[in-house]
């Protein structure tokens, strides 16, 4: 099974594939796409064409799970209208289920589960890392 974690940020969504190997070890796919960015959020087309990016995403790297690590809906630090809308289109893609992780939960899962990060793992995609790991070991 291979899930893929998403962290949404401002106008774009970070995107880390992770499945488990035959030792049932944690593996990271190295990827040539690891953002997708939603142009213009009033535009019908770019709303289209960034669905039938995750769609075609989806399909090449046969993710079965999207696990979206939560943002706040109200105060200071809440996500804005553009991330509910991407929030929105990552559950649209056909055939893939999608489920949501607290940050707290990952912080917590990061403390006392992960005991090495993917050799080369950029920083922008920790956290979308991190909510794939959290799926595959909680599944």
């Amino acid at each position: 099974m291979k899930v893929c974690g998403c962290e949404i940020s401002a106008k774009e969504v970070r995107l880390a594939v992770v499945y488990l190997n035959d030792e049932d070890s944690l593996k990271m796919l190295r990827l040539k796409t690891t953002r997708i960015e939603l142009e213009d959020d009033t535009s019908q087309a770019d709303l289209h064409s960034f669905l039938s990016d995750l769609q075609e995403f989806s399909r090449e790297h046969e993710i079965d799970t999207f696990v979206i690590k939560t943002r706040a809906k109200k105060g200071r630090m809440a996500g804005g209208a553009v991330s509910f809308k991407i929030e929105t289109l990552i559950q649209l893609v056909e055939g893939c289920h999608t489920t949501f992780v607290n940050p707290v939960a990952l912080s917590h899962f990061a403390k006392k589960d992960v005991e090495k990060y993917p050799e080369k793992l950029p920083v922008y995609l920790k956290n979308a890392f991190l909510a794939g790991a959290y799926a595959l070991a909680k599944g």
